[in-house]
């Protein structure tokens, strides 16, 4: 029931993607926007593999947009939903895995990317 539910929004929002005009000056909002309505349903059935990678992509989009402060959040948010991920897969406690952006050379290396500040406690 679950991945079956977890498919129909998957599907669902990989129409609404394909639904826009790239080439349009409201484009910029409407992908973000579509990948922002998407990540509720996503954490909701507890799909956090997924709710991470869409937001992993809703910071790309932020940040080709120029819009640091959002791509920084939704960068974090990416990696909260891995961790959370993570801690159901492996049946481990959430602290187990760290808070904020990390501080070690590779999240270093992808908070410089997205022009995001330093670690976060």
């Amino acid at each position: 029931m679950l991945k079956t539910r977890t498919m129909y929004l998957m599907s669902a929002l990989v129409l609404a993607l394909a639904a826009i005009e790239p080439s349009s000056a409201d484009s910029r909002g409407t992908l973000s926007d579509a990948l922002e309505q998407a990540l509720p349903s996503l954490a909701s059935t507890q799909d956090y593999w997924s709710a991470s990678k869409i937001s992993f992509q809703l910071a790309s989009e932020r940040s080709r947009h120029n819009q640091t402060p959002a791509a920084c959040e939704a960068l974090a948010k990416s990696l909260d939903y891995y961790r959370m991920a993570l801690a159901k897969e492996t049946n481990t406690p959430l602290e187990h895995f760290g808070y904020g952006l990390g501080d070690d050379e590779g999240m270093r290396e992808i908070r410089t990317r997205f022009g995001c500040a330093g670690a976060t406690a």
